[in-house]
This record gives structure tokens, C-alpha cells and sequence, in this order.
């Protein structure tokens, strides 16, 4: 079911409106006027408080009783009224908290940095669907015999996992290994150095790509670098031909499982309507929700048969034809399905701003997969692919990188070399490809990279399992201060006569500083999208960051199919069109009604965090002072806070305030002093 979200209300400082107004790119701060109090008047017609009382005490109220006896009497007689008429629902609050403080979340994660402060409203509606959905108790007994057999469930699945080949995974392994061989080559060798520079292999080429037991992916020595690289293209292209088949047949299967899900549902396909006609649809086709609301659930199994809304968004290789097909592969790094993954789109970036990212987020004993779009190999700024070979190589999270290649355009339709940080709209080369694997021109028009990336994170969230969780933050001002992951529940066995549907959260700017009619960007974004009437309503609404988003994957897939398909409604080309996108989808309810038990397909619940009270802790609203100053940032410990003192996960849009960018760029470095210490000792 669908979480309800707080109403936001006007600051404590009386403020509704700001200019501390973020475009998401500039880490430079902004002068801003200064907040004016507000203080309501009362209409002169309405008299002051104490001559109603006195004249109600003189005429009417107990004549004779002194008065001070008598504002007593009343006081009281109105005390007693107003609790016998709140007895029944402080009763059910009462309920409701404690059993919320005996339940927590799992992992001790707290409670806030989940699901947000609660309040009595929201506290009625968990416990009034808690009640209706409640499970009977199983007796001791049986509940030890079905934990026995999960477990020996698990323990078979996980068996059979681990025994099926993996020719991805296998290679990745074996190149590992080679490259290690050639790094104690380059050790001993610096000890004895080669009279020969012909016979040295320090500095020679190296492919990121295992080529097989019989050719090295690396040529024996500086001299036979030529007849290597010959050998190593041949050998890619033989490669390049077998990957293209075994990725369509995967995709086959893939669509061959997404049919017969809507077979086995009976819901529509409505793929082929435009997505803004379908507001009267979700209105004329009302459905009971009949999920399970818990406090930290794992991806939903939810019935088949009239819970779920057909599929409202065609995925992003439907543009060209059903039969479209993806091309793109990793540069270098092997997905692991069953892992949690943070994808970034980090292209043009020197080494600097990947050593704060990876290295911080190493540093939370995180493990899992980072996914990353990077420049191709001969735009790289220096060092920054051995840096993230490297950290493969070693224990620890593992890295995924695609080199993809762009076609890009000033606004004048002129070529420009580059994404012009993102001011040039731009087309992907070698996406997608027709039924045989042939590349096809991107079936898109010209786009920001901004818009386009979503394209990106969707095939690769194709990659991972329905109760994976995946975040995508933006990565030039990410920094990890907790495994953003830890805590939350990620398994899920579904039985046949259910869908996968997973929780998506979204996180918010701080409302009493912005809101979206306030903020020139986010109301421009809107409106150039979708026309004032549409959104005006919206205007005093708090702006959601479209650069900080995580859910289980089925609910992110969804999300991104339909992030994708509201550019092809829209044709918004604009720098940041995309957080339009993004609030718009919220606040139109498309991912899902805020008032009602309506459940999108593949998105159980929604839920947005209001800022500094959730996973991802967005801070570029907060300038008119110091962060240090708000409460949130502990110069002492050098870390970034959540409202209630806690230490926030991500911190996201760090480089706003003056004080935790220089922590920062202390820390890189740091790492960069760590790196060039690693390079001189490998």
C-alpha cells in the first residue's frame, strides 16, 4: 500500500519561499535576501481575547461567581470534554507506537532512515492496515519445521547457483589472474632492469577483456606490441559475435518470461497508448490493494488478480520495434545479479572526483556493485581506468564500467566534441541493435546526457534480481559516510500465483528553505515539460531530487521506463528537464496515488524522505548559512548529520558548503597520496 507523506507546513521561522534555488551543477554559493518573518493578523472586526471573556463573565457565565472561579470551571469542563471525545483515537495511537517501538527494522537500522518521523495520521493508517491484513499465528511446531525447510531450500538453490557456468564470471576471474602475472613480471623487472627496452614490460598495452588461455591479454614484451594488438582485435571481434548471441538470447528469454507473466495476469499492454492518457484509466479502473503493509518489508509478493495496474511505460529499446535489441556491454567488470548495486553516471571527470566516491564508499565496508559510465578510453583523464582496474583486483566492492560512445551537438546543430557538461544535447552509438545484432542509429532524437543516462541505468538494472536494491546518485557530489544498504531486507520467494513488486524511495530538498513555484529552475523545468495549468498545483509542493533515488530493482526498472518514456512524451531537451520528469511523476501520481490503494506495476509502495530524515541526505537548498550552524555537520568528527544528530548515510550535494567541501577535498588528497604510494609499490 501506498505510504502517505506528511504535509509540509510552513517553516518555524515563518519562511514559505527561498532563493536558495539549486540546478543541480554549480558548486558555487549564491547570495541570497534575506527570509522575511510572517506574522498573520486577526480581522479588527473580531474583538481581543480577554473583553470576550470579561463581557461572557459580567452577563452570562454563573452571575455572582467571581471570575477568576469561574475561567477555572470552564477550563476544566472544556479539558474534560476534549478528552472524552480523543479517548478512542489516543487509544489506538497509543497502540500503534508501542508496537512500532517493539518492532524496529531489521539490521538496526533506525526507523527514520527508512520510512521518515511518523505522526498520528499515518500511525491510524499502518495500524488499520496492518489489522485487516494481519497472518493467524502458526504454532511453534510448525513454524520450526517451515524454517527447516527454507533453510534447506536455500541451501539447494544456493548449490545449484553456484554450480551453474558462468562464462562472464569465469572469464573475469582468469584475466584477473593473468594480470597479476604480469604485474610480478613488472616487479622483477624493476628490480633487474631490461637492457633491452624491446624486452621490457613496464608500460605495455593490456586489454580489459580475458582473450582466452592462448593469447595473454598483454603482448610478451614492448617489441611485440604491434603483432599483439593485431591478435588481440581479431580475437575481440570472435568474441564480440558470440556475446551479441548469447545476448539475444537472453533478451529472448527475458521477453518470453515478460509475456507470459501479462498472459498469466490478464492485464493489458498499453505500450502503444500515449502515457498522459492514462489518468482517466487509473480513475475508471480503481483496484483493492491487497498487500501487507510492514515497517521494513522486502520486495512485496503481491496476488495476481486484481491488485496490480497494466504496464503504463514501454521500455526504452520499444521506440525502434518489439524486436530491438541491446548492444552495450561493459568495458571492463562482470555484474553480480544477486548483489546490491549504486549506479553513476561519472563521464569527463578527472581522478579525484572517483577516488571521494569509490574510496569513501569503500570505507563503509560496502560490497557490492558499482556501475559506472565513463568516458571512452581515449577521453580518460589520466589514470582514472588503472585506478578502477585496480580496485577489482583487490577485496572488496566490485566495478562495472561502460565506455560509451556519443555523438553530441551544440543547440545550432553544429558537431561538438563532448557532452559541454551537459549544455549539448547527444545521441548513443552502438545501444541498440535490430533482431540480428546489427547496431541501429539511436532511435531517440538528440538529448542532454542528463536525460539520457536514464536509458542507461535501465539496461543495466536488467542485470540484477527483483529484490536487489539499487541506488543511482549523481557522482561528482556523492560522499558515503554508512553502507547505505545495510539493514535493509533484500530476500523474497514468491510463490506462483504471485507478482514482485519492491518499495521505491524518493528524497526531497528541504521545504521550508525551497519549493517548486519558488525555485526559478525546478518551476521552469515543469513548465517547459508540461505547460503551466498542468503543474501550476504543484507550485507549493517541496522539490523532490531527481539525483538521489533507490528501490528494489523491480520498482526501479519501472521507474526508469517511465522516466524514459515521459522525455518521448514531452521532447523536453532542456539542462535538467529530468528532475522535472522526476517531480511530475510523483506528484501526478503516475508512480502511484498518494490517497488510495491504486499499485503500479512493479511498485509496491512509494515513499519520500523529507531531507535530512532519510538514507541520502540532499543538502544544496541549505545556503543562507553554515551547515555546521543548521546542526548538520560535526566539524569535530567530520561528518555530515541527520536532523535528530544522527550521522546521515549519503551525504548528497556536500559541495555547497564551504566548510564539508574542504573536508573533502582533504580526504582526496589523501587518496590520491594512497594511489601514487599503491602505483610506485605494484
Amino acid at each position: 500500500m501506498m505510504q502517505r507523506r506528511a504535509k509540509h507546513v510552513v517553516g518555524p521561522n515563518g519562511t514559505t519561499a527561498s532563493n536558495n534555488d539549486d540546478d543541480g551543477g554549480s558548486a558555487k554559493h549564491k547570495t541570497h535576501p534575506l527570509l522575511v518573518p510572517f506574522a498573520p493578523r486577526l480581522p479588527a472586526s473580531i474583538p481581543p481575547r480577554s473583553a470576550a471573556v470579561s463581557e461572557c463573565s459580567s452577563r452570562y457565565c454563573l452571575p455572582g461567581v467571581p471570575a477568576p472561579l469561574k475561567f477555572i470551571l470552564l477550563s476544566f469542563l472544556g479539558f474534560a470534554a476534549l478528552m472524552v471525545m480523543t479517548a478512542k483515537d489516543r487509544h489506538v495511537h497509543h497502540h500503534y507506537k508501542n508496537h512500532k517501538e517493539d518492532s524496529g527494522i531489521r539490521g538496526g537500522m533506525q526507523k527514520e532512515m527508512l520510512h521518515g518521523v511518523p505522526h498520528a495520521p499515518e500511525s491510524l493508517h499502518k495500524k488499520i492496515v496492518r489489522e485487516k491484513y494481519s497472518q493467524p499465528q502458526k504454532s511453534e511446531g510448525t513454524d520450526t519445521i517451515n524454517k527447516a525447510a527454507e533453510r534447506s531450500a536455500s541451501v539447494e538453490a544456493s548449490e545449484r547457483m553456484l554450480n551453474q557456468p558462468s562464462r562472464f564470471v569465469d572469464s573475469e576471474k582468469k584475466l584477473k589472474q593473468q594480470l597479476l602475472l604480469l604485474m610480478e613480471k613488472q616487479k622483477a623487472e624493476k628490480k633487474s632492469s631490461a637492457s633491452n627496452p624491446n624486452d621490457s614490460v613496464l608500460g605495455i598495452k593490456i586489454s580489459n577483456r580475458y582473450l582466452g588461455e592462448d593469447l595473454l591479454p598483454y603482448p610478451e614484451s614492448k617489441g611485440g606490441e604491434k603483432e599483439w594488438e593485431k591478435l588481440m582485435q581479431d580475437r575481440k571481434k570472435e568474441l564480440s559475435k558470440v556475446d551479441a548471441q548469447e545476448w539475444k538470447e537472453r533478451m529472448q528469454q527475458y521477453s518470453d518470461m515478460m509475456e507470459d507473466i501479462v498472459q498469466d495476469t490478464g492485464v493489458e499492454d498499453h505500450s502503444d497508448e500515449s502515457i498522459h492518457n492514462h489518468e482517466e484509466h487509473m480513475e475508471n479502473n480503481h483496484v483493492e490493494d491487497t498487500t501487507k503493509e510492514e515497517l521494513s518489508p522486502p520486495a512485496l509478493a503481491i496476488p495476481k488478480h486484481g491488485t496490480t495496474k497494466s504496464k503504463l511505460w514501454p521500455t526504452p529499446a520499444e521506440k525502434e520495434g518489439e524486436d530491438t535489441t541491446i548492444l552495450l556491454k561493459p568495458a571492463f567488470g562482470t555484474h553480480r545479479p544477486a548483489s546490491n548495486a549504486i549506479f553513476v553516471f561519472a563521464e569527463g571527470y578527472d581522478l579525484s572526483i572517483y577516488l571521494a566516491f569509490v574510496e569513501s564508499l569503500v570505507n563503509t565496508g560496502y560490497t557490492g556493485d558499482v556501475v559506472l559510465s565513463i568516458s571512452s578510453e581515449d577521453k580518460l583523464k589520466p589514470d582514472v581506468k588503472e585506478y578502477l582496474l585496480s580496485k577489482n583486483a583487490r577485496a572488496g566492492l566490485n566495478i562495472v564500467a561502460y565506455e560509451v560512445e556519443w555523438s553530441c551537438f551544440k543547440r545550432s546543430g553544429q558537431a561538438a566534441s563532448g557532452s559541454g557538461e551537459g549544455m549539448h544535447h547527444c545521441q548513443m552509438n552502438h545501444a541498440f541493435g535490430n533482431a540480428s545484432g546489427e547496431a541501429i542509429p539511436d532511435p531517440r532524437e538528440p538529448r542532454p546526457v542528463a536525460t539520457a543516462r536514464y536509458e542507461l541505468y535501465w539496461m543495466w538494472s536488467l542485470q540484477y534480481n527483483s529484490d536487489s536494491w539499487l541506488m543511482l546518485i549523481d557522482a561528482r557530489d556523492a560522499w558515503f559516510q554508512l553502507d547505505p544498504f545495510k539493514g535493509l531486507t533484500t530476500s523474497v520467494s514468491p510463490g506462483d500465483d504471485v507478482l514482485v513488486a519492491g518499495e521505491l524511495h524518493l528524497f526531497g530538498e528541504n521545504a521550508d528553505v525551497v519549493r517548486i513555484g519558488t525555485s526559478n529552475y525546478n518551476r521552469n523545468w515543469l513548465v517547459t515539460a508540461y505547460g503551466k495549468n498542468v503543474v501550476e498545483p504543484y507550485f507549493e509542493k517541496p522539490v523532490i531530487c531527481s539525483g538521489s533515488t533507490m528501490g528494489q530493482q523491480v520498482a526501479i526498472e519501472t521507474y526508469l521506463r517511465a522516466m524514459v518514456a515521459e522525455f518521448d512524451a514531452t521532447n523536453c531537451k532542456s539542462k535538467g528537464c529530468d528532475q522535472g520528469f522526476h517531480n511530475y511523476l510523483y506528484y501526478s501520481g503516475k508512480l502511484g496515488h498518494e490517497n488510495d490503494d491504486v499499485i503500479v506495476e512493479g511498485i509496491a509502495k512509494v515513499i519520500v524522505h523529507d531531507q535530512g530524515k532519510g538514507i541520502i541526505n540532499n543538502l544544496g537548498a541549505l545556503r543562507d548559512k553554515p551547515l555546521s550552524e543548521w546542526g548538520l555537520y560535526d566539524a569535530k568528527k567530520e561528518v555530515v548529520l541527520q536532523w535528530d544528530g544522527s550521522v546521515s548515510a549519503v551525504a548528497h550535494q556536500y559541495d555547497r558548503d564551504k566548510e564539508v567541501n574542504a573536508m573533502v577535498r582533504g580526504k582526496k588528497r589523501l587518496f590520491e597520496k594512497q594511489w601514487k604510494d599503491f602505483v610506485a609499490q605494484s
